[in-house]
């Protein structure tokens, strides 16, 4: 489970103590993505999802995930702040990690950054005609098994976030989406312990419910300026799954029901360009 976590970066010298950065897996499970970044002058991990190769479901979708995360960073980062982000799915994790280590006394998340990460249940809310699912797109040098293992966590992937129920934090005044989130938390702090507690720490598998919800961090949302290039000739005004709410500033943020994204910024490409080497120079 704890190769799952692993070093992108070092910090350089002069720079290491700069605030760690933790990059979580997009749909696909891998972090090879955060490989090509230039240096960020700070330690970098990613997160590449532990059931990658295995294939197996999580069935508690990304709250589970959110807990099996926080334990990994707590293995290499025991104590003091750190900022979470991510690509399109890693994004909406970062949140789910964010909410268990909130209730956390040792770490503390100052802010976390999305990289096009849409509302997923603001998109499938849409009522947009001629959209195209989701596309994974790969590298020509990736291995038929590594694109038959990176298809199979897009469609789980696809599934956990059209159906999640994402965490609530302070000044949510639904008191029907509280409760069902509570539920949900109930019943993974009764199954993960025993299911998980070989391999990981306690802490982050049993999360106590407080009635005095945390503060959600401030998030900044890199926003992609392009669309994913899908119209053909007989269907021109198709647009791809990832687009259908590019023209909210917030990327379907807005209905989540929190003041979170201090900052937008509008970055070159489209949602699987982002990391095109004229890009992340």
């Amino acid at each position: 489970m704890e190769d799952s976590i692993m070093l992108v970066q070092s910090a350089p010298s002069g720079f290491e103590s700069a605030t760690p950065l933790i990059l979580i897996h997009d749909g696909g499970g891998t972090t090879v993505s955060y490989f090509y970044l230039e240096s960020l002058d700070r330690t970098v991990y990613g997160i590449q999802n532990p059931r990658f190769y295995s294939g197996e479901p999580w069935e508690g979708g990304l709250p589970e995930m959110g807990r099996i995360y926080a334990s990994l960073i707590r293995s290499v980062i025991p104590s003091g702040p750190v900022i979470l982000g991510g690509w399109s799915l890693g994004g909406m994790l970062s949140l789910e990690v964010a909410s268990v280590l909130a209730r956390s006394p040792d770490i503390r998340v100052l802010g976390i950054i999305m990289l096009d990460t849409v509302n997923p249940l603001t998109a499938s809310s849409s009522h947009v005609p001629n959209v195209v699912p989701y596309q994974t797109q790969y590298s020509e040098y990736a291995k038929p098994e590594t694109r038959q293992l990176v298809s199979n966590c897009m469609k789980q992937a696809v599934t956990m976030a059209s159906t999640w129920t994402p965490p609530v934090w302070n000044a949510c005044s639904d008191q029907d989406v509280v409760q069902r989130r509570k539920k949900l938390e109930a019943e993974l702090s009764s199954r993960m312990p025993a299911q998980y507690g070989h391999g990981c720490f306690v802490t982050e598998l049993n999360v106590p419910w407080r009635d005095m919800l945390p503060t959600i961090p401030q998030t900044i949302l890199l926003r992609c300026q392009e669309y994913v290039p899908v119209s053909t000739d007989k269907c021109r005004d198709a647009v791809a799954r990832v687009d259908v709410v590019r023209k909210m500033e917030r990327l379907g943020w807005e209905d989540y029901g929190y003041d979170f994204i201090s900052a937008v910024l509008d970055i070159p490409g489209h949602h699987y360009s982002i990391f095109a080497k004229d890009y992340v120079s």
